[in-house]
């Protein structure tokens, strides 16, 4: 047999192990098909979202919700929202003790960014497909190692940018390709939020670039504003590695850590992403804003402008001849999106293999020096782990970068230029 042939057995016997198709009854009728097995590995943190969210499928038939990993107990609570303790499964402390003891179909995998790849990895090896939080790895040869993975074994792995199951996205796309807003000039997303200091110390691999020698690179850019990042890639259409050319870094910080918490980057492309967009995307970044503002990603054309505000869904769009539309989306649920392609074959929303551009920028800028902002303009509200920091001229610093096209240092008449 060739490495082809076993290949292709693979995954025909992988394909074979997952929900079959539904099925047709004696009568003609459509029966359901089972509900997905679900097990979430990192229940602390974004893990509880996707416990609840999982819970919610759960109640629409889609779901069974068969175990959580996770050595920590207690409540689990996630925006006032509390994981109510009888639906909860068992409770296991690591993923050896699920794999090959308890049949999962998706393993959903929330925990810190270094272990990613390892535990991926192993739910793909032991026949599970995989949701996978953002950043899904932190560096190009760990993500070609996990990409060879997904090959070996036929799994699917869904990656948690929920922004490219928006609604506002997909319409956004279609006014792009239709030419509603002529040639594409430029992309720029810009995010000012603030963090008090207990983000960063809420774990050992906060504000980390490297822990126990593994990359962790826990910054603005690749971590809070992660989807800002990939939905302006998205709509470049920069999903692989090949598509990045240049990628120019001024990554700064205010608080007392290895990353970046005050970031602009531009990305420019290689002759290949240039095909499908041939400007560059200019990126900035604040976790030291005066308030929590809505990020938005700006994309201009020659015949107008649209504004995406990607973490609510909503659409502005103004063309030349004067006239401003703003409209309200829904959003595609991932988890439901990957069920829908392990049924009936449905495309990824967000499959791995298109985050390969996002990786690339990302471990840029991990390799890239970050500076401290004097202390001077910095003021300080608050106290203990809620004491956060406001940055002067943060807010327009960062619509500044975006509007302009440039970086941080070369703004006029920025005081902590």
């Amino acid at each position: 047999m060739s490495a082809t042939d076993s290949r292709d057995g693979a995954n025909a016997s992988r394909a074979g192990a997952r929900a079959a198709p539904a099925a047709r009854t004696a009568t003609g009728a459509t029966a359901a098909a089972p509900p997905a097995r679900v097990a979430v590995v990192g229940v602390q943190g974004y893990g509880t979202a996707h416990i609840l969210n999982a819970l919610a499928l759960e109640d629409r038939g889609l779901v069974e919700l068969v175990a959580l990993v996770d050595p920590a107990r207690g409540p689990l609570v996630r925006d006032g929202v509390r994981v109510p303790e009888d639906r909860l499964p068992v409770r296991l402390d690591h993923i050896d003790e699920l794999l090959g003891s308890i049949p999962v179909d998706i393993v959903i995998v929330a925990t810190p960014l270094h272990t990613h790849a390892t535990l991926a990895a192993a739910a793909l090896r032991a026949g599970a497909d995989v949701l996978l939080e953002k950043p899904p790895v932190t560096e190009l040869a760990t993500f070609a190692r996990l990409e060879a993975v997904t090959g070996e074994t036929g799994g699917l792995v869904q990656v948690g940018f929920q922004s490219l199951g928006s609604g506002a996205l997909a319409e956004l796309l279609r006014l792009i390709d239709a030419g509603a807003l002529g040639d594409i000039r430029s992309i720029g997303a810009a995010g000012s939020w603030t963090r008090p200091r207990g983000y960063w110390t809420r774990a050992r691999w906060a504000g980390r670039r490297i822990l126990d020698g593994a990359r962790v690179a826990d910054g603005a850019v690749a971590n809070p504003f992660a989807h800002a990042v990939m939905t302006s890639l998205r709509i470049a259409g920069w999903d692989s590695p090949e598509a990045i050319g240049t990628i120019e870094t001024d990554l700064r910080r205010v608080n007392p850590i290895e990353v970046d918490d005050t970031s602009t980057i531009r990305v420019r492309p290689s002759a290949h992403g240039a095909t499908s967009f041939g400007g560059a995307i200019t990126c900035a970044f604040t976790l030291a804003g005066p308030v929590e503002a809505e990020p938005t990603i700006l994309v201009r054309g020659t015949a107008g402008e649209a504004t995406l505000s990607y973490t609510t869904d909503r659409l502005t769009v103004a063309t030349s001849d004067g006239r401003t539309e703003e409209r309200q989306y829904g959003r595609r649920d991932l988890l439901e999106n990957l069920i829908d392609a392990r049924r009936d074959g449905a495309a990824l929303l967000s499959p791995l293999s298109a985050t390969g551009g996002f990786v690339r920028v990302i471990e840029a800028v991990g390799d890239a020096p970050v500076a401290p902002i004097d202390a001077g303009h910095v003021t300080w509200d608050g106290l203990g782990p809620s004491r956060r920091p406001v940055l002067a001229d943060a807010e327009a610093a960062v619509r500044r970068a975006v509007e302009t096209q440039r970086l941080f240092g070369e703004l006029d008449g920025l005081p902590w230029r």
